[in-house]
C-alpha cells in the first residue's frame, strides 16, 4: 500500500479549500441574498421575474406571488422566480390602462444613448459617418 507524504495530502487539503471558496461560498452568499429579498417583498413593490417580466406585487403567499404586470392582468409566480435585480421603470401606467415613456434624466444618460439623439436629430446615419 502506497504511503501518502506531506505534500501530497497539504495539495489535497488545498485543492479541498480552493474548490470551497470559489464555489460553495459563493453560492451560500448568493442563496442567502435571494432569501434577505424574499422576505423583503412586501404589497407594492417593483419587481422582475428571472424571465423578464416586470410587475407589481399585488398578493403575497407563503410560496407564491402574484404580479400585476399591467392594469388589470395578473400572473402567480414562484417566489424563487423573481429576480435581485434592481427594477428601473421605463413606462408609466395611467389609470385608463395607457403607457407614457418616463423621461431619462439627461446625467444619467449613456454615450450609445447620445449617438442614438444625435442620429435621430441630424436625420441620417450618413451625416454621422462623414
Amino acid at each position: 500500500m502506497p504511503q501518502l507524504d506531506l505534500p501530497t495530502i497539504l495539495m489535497l487539503v488545498g485543492v479541498v479549500a480552493l474548490f470551497y471558496f470559489m464555489l460553495v461560498r459563493p453560492q451560500q452568499k448568493r442563496a442567502k441574498q435571494q432569501q434577505e429579498l424574499m422576505s423583503a417583498l412586501s404589497t407594492g413593490d417593483r419587481v422582475m421575474t428571472i424571465s423578464g417580466i416586470v410587475g407589481t406585487v399585488r398578493y403575497l403567499g407563503e410560496k407564491q406571488v402574484i404580479i400585476e404586470i399591467s392594469p388589470g392582468v395578473e400572473m402567480t409566480v414562484v417566489k424563487g422566480a423573481i429576480s435581485s435585480q434592481p427594477v428601473e421603470d421605463e413606462f408609466e401606467y395611467a389609470e385608463d390602462g395607457t403607457a407614457e415613456l418616463v423621461e431619462a434624466d439627461p446625467e444619467s444618460q449613456t454615450e450609445t444613448d447620445a449617438k442614438t439623439d444625435k442620429l435621430d436629430s441630424s436625420g441620417s446615419a450618413e451625416d454621422e459617418l462623414k
